[in-house]
């Protein structure tokens, strides 16, 4: 499930810096050539995610389909880029990087190979197993089984560490979701603290 919400969010990160740099050669290529409106607001954040993404291990940075694509190289291709734009777009007088239009298509065109490579590798990518599946249901508790089990308590803070070690090694551990997370962990410890 992580692999899949992982590859999920680094699809939709592509599709988005895809039309970004579709943006971008659109108005150096328009009649009046000019950095897009707004662009340091656009690209800041998938700068940020450049950097996050540079910090993966190995010599591919997405779960794609073909080693023959260079990742790593475009993402770096793509944040220079970005670093470019927005620094001429907060200058006195903005003036357009050197080929622009030909470098913004040149990496649409490998965001779209990317995007198709990790679309591919899902599609051909086992569906893994949990480690400890989850007994069906209708098994009835013996009594034997039921003292294995255990304890809510410990349960809870096996869960609350194995969360804190998951968010470490998460692409984005600064991410809101994650305080929500800890934040709904905490209620339900006090919760069942007051029923025990």
């Amino acid at each position: 499930m992580d692999n899949w919400n992982s590859q999920s969010g680094d699809l939709e990160w592509v599709e988005r810096v895809y039309e970004l740099l579709r943006e971008i050669a659109r108005c150096s290529l328009s009649e009046i050539p000019k950095i897009p409106d707004n662009i340091s607001q656009k690209a800041l954040p998938s700068i940020q995610k450049l950097q996050s993404i540079q910090q993966r291990p190995g010599p591919q940075v997405f779960k794609i389909s073909s080693p023959a694509i260079n990742d790593r190289e475009w993402v770096e291709q793509v944040r220079q880029l970005l670093v470019e734009l927005t620094g001429a777009s907060l200058s006195e007088r903005p003036r357009l990087p050197e080929n622009l239009a030909g470098r913004a298509l040149t990496l649409a065109d490998g965001a779209k190979k990317i995007k198709e490579s990790i679309e591919e590798y899902s599609d051909k990518a086992p569906v893994q197993e949990p480690d400890n599946p989850v007994p069906p249901p209708d098994k009835a508790l013996t009594e034997e089984n039921e003292h294995s089990l255990l304890s809510p308590d410990r349960a809870l803070n096996q869960l609350l560490q194995s969360l804190k070690i998951q968010r470490a090694k998460s692409y984005n551990p600064e991410s809101p979701e994650w305080q929500q997370l800890f934040t709904l962990l905490d209620v339900v410890q006090s919760v069942y603290k007051k029923i025990q």
